[in-house]
């Protein structure tokens, strides 16, 4: 028996479907091999400048910006003349002239994505605390290691991003889109000085697709989310008298005491966790590895809303009943927390003590990126295909200015060196994790500025 055959189908491909199948499947070779020779060369471009790199990380340490008073001039001179060597475009967004930042910006010839990396110059204050064996602002290159305060926060990180756009920036024509690096001042005292001020002034500029961070996550995870921070003051005040007396005046320190006890009360406020944070919580593997790369209990700890009195000040002698009390409080929020709901209780609880009196200082709430987002499989790939333990997704109690973009809906993640001494005595970064944060945010924006969109 002969089929029936409509003579219109004679005139269509045979196979329509499996051409477009074919041309797709050819497209995608096409851009893996290139991708693997940019990859070369980048590789190439790293072993060549291996010592470069550390001379300029080293350097860069010994550069001192503490945060306060966060002066980063000699540092940002730093970076300003290595893009100068390089040919490369930048201007100054300030909001002080002692806090210098900066954006650079280049133009692929063919239309597509923009990404962007961030990273800060300003670092914690270093000397006072124990333990340190050598100048906090050595930059000392033993045993494999860079030293100095700001090693693993971040300018291991900056050097790394800095290298990773002049690279791409020689690259032009192999990719498509935009490429930026915004390096700023005031990340650490979260005044908004940095990141914050340059989107008051240029928000179009900094807007970006996804966003490309080297805070210290440590090599084997990617940080998607960061816990919120909220800060308040609490004044008491009294009449003060004889501590003989105590029938005249009531001590404000013990009022104060009182209101830290009852700030307690602040943790037990419900918190709507999302599904990318119980994900870690209901899974026992992955808690493990949570806390592994965060330090035991740390995963119980991610959807708690936590209280700490960082500063009490109050009284000048033991034989008078103090007249005035004022401490400082933190909390820190997890993602799902509205802060204001926290504050709001915050002041309903020294409302009860008619003495004091409550001051918001600053809130900062906790911010999150998709998890599955292209950029996350991005450098879980790049990483494994470097030799290196696939890193795993984790949400951070760090803040960072990743908050910027990931409140505007823009993916961002961080990426970046080992932070177990961070902000520490005799914090340091080995020289194998700096050149393979290099490798890694080189060819990961590599392969992002390739992809089609």
């Amino acid at each position: 028996m002969i089929p029936f055959v409509r003579t219109d189908d004679l005139c269509k491909p045979a196979n329509h479907q499996s051409l477009k199948g074919d041309k797709d499947m050819d497209q995608q070779l096409k851009q893996k091999n290139q991708l693997k020779q940019i990859s070369e060369i980048i590789m190439n471009w790293v072993e060549r400048d291996e010592e470069k790199i550390v001379q300029f990380f080293s350097s860069l340490v010994k550069c001192e910006t503490p945060s306060p008073p966060g002066d980063t001039r000699e540092a940002m001179a730093m970076v300003q003349s290595y893009l100068d060597i390089e040919g490369l475009p930048y201007r100054q967004v300030n909001a002080k002239d002692t806090m210098p930042n900066i954006i650079s910006s280049v133009q692929m010839p063919s239309e597509g994505r923009h990404l962007m990396f961030n990273g800060h110059l300003d670092v914690l204050p270093a000397g006072d605390e124990p333990g340190w064996t050598d100048d906090p602002w050595s930059g000392k290159i033993v045993n494999g290691r860079v030293w100095g305060r700001g090693t693993s926060d971040m300018k291991a990180g900056v050097t790394a991003m800095l290298f990773a756009y002049t690279y791409l920036s020689q690259l032009l024509d192999q990719l498509k889109g935009k490429l930026s690096l915004t390096i700023v001042s005031d990340e650490e005292t979260g005044y908004g000085r940095g990141t914050g001020f340059m989107f008051e002034q240029i928000e179009s500029e900094m807007e970006a697709d996804c966003v490309l961070s080297a805070e210290p996550s440590g090599t084997d995870a990617i940080s998607f989310a960061s816990k919120g921070y909220m800060q308040f003051s609490v004044r008491v005040a009294t009449q003060g008298a004889i501590s003989g007396y105590p029938n005249e005046s009531k001590s404000s320190i013990h009022i104060a005491t009182d209101i830290i006890r009852d700030l307690d009360e602040l943790e037990g406020i419900e918190v709507d966790v999302p599904s990318s944070i119980t994900d870690i919580l209901s899974n026992p593997q992955r808690r493990e590895q949570y806390n592994e790369s965060r330090g035991e209990g740390a995963a119980e700890i991610l959807p708690l809303i936590t209280v700490n009195v960082g500063t009490i000040e109050g009284g000048n002698s033991p034989s008078v009943i103090s007249p005035d009390c004022i401490f400082s409080v933190s909390v820190v929020i997890p993602v799902g927390t509205d802060p204001y709901t926290i504050f709001s209780k915050a002041r309903d609880i020294v409302a009860r003590y008619p003495e004091a009196e409550i001051k918001l200082e600053g809130v900062d709430s906790a911010d999150v990126s998709d998890p599955d987002s292209e950029m996350a499989r991005i450098l879980q790939e790049t990483v494994e295909d470097l030799g290196w333990k696939k890193p795993v997704l984790v949400p951070d109690v760090a803040i960072s200015d990743c908050r910027y973009w990931r409140y505007r809906g823009t993916p961002a993640f961080w990426y970046g060196p080992d932070g177990s001494n961070c902000s520490a005595a005799n914090e340091s970064v080995s020289i194998k994790e700096l050149l393979h944060l290099v490798r890694t945010h080189a060819l990961a924006a590599t392969q992002y500025l390739m992809n089609n969109y």
